[in-house]
């Protein structure tokens, strides 16, 4: 009976050692579960983060990219801003300098045409005087009466006079002025031949000095001038 008491209270011993220890283990294993867990999750975590921390560094390249283009083109619109007022300048300055070349233009013109307008006017009196003094070359002749080679000498005279009045500044007329044909009743044929080369030189003169065609009038060399 002992015996059997005795293995009943070894058995029930050991019985209690056992559970204790498998509860023990149980917990163990339980606290190793949980701390597996645990490190996963912080393990995860971390490669969440670190997968975060690159994914918001490639933000900010990315961000920093885009506000360097941002930057450029803003750079590159102002540059154009610039190129476009310049060039607007450079147009203004040119429409301004195209103007100024068109007034004194019009203005050159309109002096040019005053001074054509002057220049046919001086050749208009030059051609006429040139006229006149080719028929007192062509009229006056010795073999004319006496009385009727006096009368046109007299006009020569005084038209020679007048023309230099006229044109004071002309050397070559103020000398034929000086040198009159003298005025006689019945001029010799001398004077008469005289008088008409004095008229010759007056009309030569006017087409040379300016430039004057041949006169309207024909009119043949007089007595004693030179043939060309």
């Amino acid at each position: 009976m002992r015996r059997l008491a005795l293995a009943a209270i070894l058995l029930a011993a050991s019985t209690a050692c056992t559970n204790e220890r498998a509860e023990s283990l149980r917990a163990e294993i339980e606290k190793a579960k949980k701390e597996r867990v645990e490190v996963a999750v912080v393990e995860k975590a971390k490669q969440e983060t670190a997968e975060a921390e690159a994914g918001l560094a490639a933000s900010r390249t990315a961000f920093e990219q885009v506000r360097a283009d941002a930057a450029k083109l803003e750079a590159d619109r102002d540059h154009a801003r610039e190129a476009l007022a310049a060039e607007v300048a450079r147009n203004q300055k040119l429409q301004a300098e195209i103007g100024d070349v068109a007034q004194r233009a019009q203005e050159r013109a309109a002096r040019g045409q005053e001074l054509d307008a002057k220049i046919a006017r001086i050749q208009a009196r030059a051609s006429s005087v040139r006229d006149q003094a080719a028929v007192f070359a062509r009229e006056i002749r010795a073999e004319d009466p006496g009385w009727a080679t006096a009368r046109r000498i007299d006009a020569l005279d005084e038209f020679v006079a007048r023309v230099a009045q006229e044109y004071p500044d002309d050397p070559a007329i103020a000398e034929l002025a000086r040198t009159p044909v003298p005025a006689e009743k019945r001029p010799t044929p001398e004077q008469a031949r005289a008088a008409a080369v004095q008229a010759a030189r007056l009309r030569d003169r006017f087409a040379s000095v300016y430039e004057l065609p041949p006169p309207a009038v024909a009119t043949s060399a007089p007595a004693g001038e030179a043939k060309p």
